[in-house]
């Protein structure tokens, strides 16, 4: 046996050994060089779909764009479509499409299939937010893993928690207001302190105290910019996805703010969910889903739930968080809008606010929409696969016509559909009469809209999304802006520029720096 096992390590290094080095380069060169003749030949099933030949030879195309000039490829697919029309080949293996009259195709709801791309997924690398809902690639096993959290974020269950949302709301207005002639602060992290508190207490029964604290930093957001930092860096990158793994182990030797957040993800996040589990009284999502039927069992261990739990408060945050720092922004920037809207919310109590009562006034809903328009939640492209069906493009002319293979991920980018010049004129500019039709909201319109996803995917928080929209909106607006000015903040601290996953500006994340007297 053991004569046998040192033949076998002989002969492996024999393979490895120095003088065999430049011949396995020179294959693992001319396996990759003859892959990539492969991807451009007529033999790949995406050959005759345009595009450009090196970004259909190998993925180092795209990571030059996403990882090496960060975060850029979607101006790149931009001019693609320019060029080549409304379909094209990005990758090897990726389509993209730029006609929002065909969202509904690639992002469809109900019995038919849409799986994820493992690729474009792969951000979140070996943490516990890979085996999440929000990382799972089958269409199938999706929908089981979203079944038990998903009627705790339906419209009705939101309402029945309102109070909450509006509590916070008015505890986070307040504390605004105690900064009063103390100084400018950037309410983008007023708004994260908000948001996390209020997804924190929903999805655990308890806050996570940012509202509270004296000042506005650090937040969850602080430290879970970090994970979008390293989000292309992962996706690109075999070897540091796998060290990745091990990050419990390799914490203590990087940066505080990296430390921080994978304590959050390893040590804080388990620690909230498993007080929620243990508290059931409280009704919350976890305890629930522990005793769910719904889930199977080996779907219930405390690694999987901490990455939804992660996932809960880091999609529950930044993303509404930049929208409420789009619309006071613009609030302040054009007050003939803030005038406006007064008018459109007299007789309101502030005091006293109903979700659904502030959902009929037309103008809030018309700046609600278009902050969503401009900032929304996952700004990167994002791919779906129809596992069992061939899909028909054909543009609106007709003089363009496309069969996408069965099983081949394609996608849209947000902020390419919402800057679609025929569907928003004038895309670059904040306006929200463009959702008004003969007076009253533009339902039609809105459907044009990717900020929450579509089809099975749907964001599962969208409905709390909306309540913390419109309830902050019409509370900031009567409150704090008639005492409030912008400081030092221009259109470059909120204008979209590139994304990590979620909106950046040339100048980092979202911000707006304002005054209150």
């Amino acid at each position: 046996m053991n004569f046998n096992v040192d033949l076998t390590m002989e002969y492996v290094w024999a393979i490895v050994s120095w003088t065999n080095i430049p011949a396995l380069f020179s294959v693992w060169i001319l396996y990759y060089a003859t892959i990539a003749i492969y991807n451009i030949s007529p033999l790949h099933p995406l050959y005759r779909f345009p595009g450009p030949k090196t970004a259909a030879m190998s993925y180092l195309y795209e990571a030059y764009f996403d990882w090496w000039l960060v975060g850029r490829y979607g101006w790149r697919i931009r001019q693609m479509h320019e060029k080549y029309g409304p379909i094209v080949r990005i990758n090897p293996d990726e389509l993209h499409c730029n006609d929002p009259y065909f969202t509904d195709e690639i992002y469809a709801g109900g019995n038919r299939i849409r799986d994820k791309w493992q690729h474009q997924i792969n951000t979140g690398a070996s943490s516990p937010v890979s085996v999440t809902g929000f990382s799972t690639v089958a269409h199938e096993l999706h929908r089981i893993r979203r079944a038990p959290f998903a009627k705790f974020f339906s419209r009705q269950q939101v309402l029945k928690l309102e109070g909450e949302v509006n509590d916070f709301t008015q505890r986070t207005i307040e504390k605004m207001l105690r900064f009063a002639n103390k100084g400018p602060f950037d309410v983008k992290e007023a708004y994260n302190c908000f948001t996390a508190d209020i997804i924190s207490q929903y999805a655990f029964g308890e806050p996570i105290g940012f509202v509270d604290q004296e000042g506005w930093e650090p937040n969850f957001a602080t430290w879970v910019s970090y994970f979008f930092k390293s989000a292309y860096l992962m996706r690109y990158n075999t070897p540091v996805r796998i060290i990745a793994g091990f990050s419990p182990l390799i914490g203590n030797f990087m940066g505080e703010n990296v430390k921080k957040m994978l304590q959050w993800m390893n040590a804080i996040i388990p620690k909230y969910v498993t007080a929620a589990i243990d508290n059931p009284e409280n009704s919350r999502v976890f305890a629930d889903v522990m005793e769910s039927d719904m889930l199977p069992e080996h779907e219930k261990s405390m690694y999987r739930l901490s990455g939804e739990g992660f996932n809960l408060i880091a999609s529950g945050t930044e993303t509404t968080a930049a929208t409420l720092t789009y619309i006071t922004y613009y609030l302040l920037a054009q007050p003939e809008i803030y005038v406006r809207l007064m008018e459109d919310l007299q007789g309101v109590d502030p005091f006293s606010l109903k979700w659904t009562d502030l959902e009929q006034r037309s103008y809030l809903w018309a700046i609600v929409h278009e902050a969503l328009r401009m900032t929304p939640g996952v700004s990167h492209r994002s791919a779906r696969i129809a596992r069992t069906e061939d899909l028909l493009y054909r543009s609106k002319d007709g003089n363009v016509q496309w069969v996408i293979p069965r099983g081949t991920p394609i996608g849209m980018t947000s902020v390419i559909n919402h800057s679609n010049e025929e569907i928003f004129p004038n895309p670059d500019e904040f306006i929200p009469e463009r959702w008004i039709l003969g007076g009253q909201p533009n339902y039609a319109l809105e459907r044009m809209l990717i900020s929450f996803g579509k089809g099975t995917r749907l964001c599962l928080g969208i409905h709390l999304a909306y309540c913390e929209l419109f309830l902050m909106t019409a509370t900031l607006a009567f409150r704090v802006l008639p005492r409030a000015r912008l400081y030092e903040t221009t259109i470059e601290d909120i204008k979209y520029d590139h994304d990590l996953v979620v909106l950046q500006t040339v100048r980092g994340s979202v911000a707006a720096r304002i005054e209150v007297n």
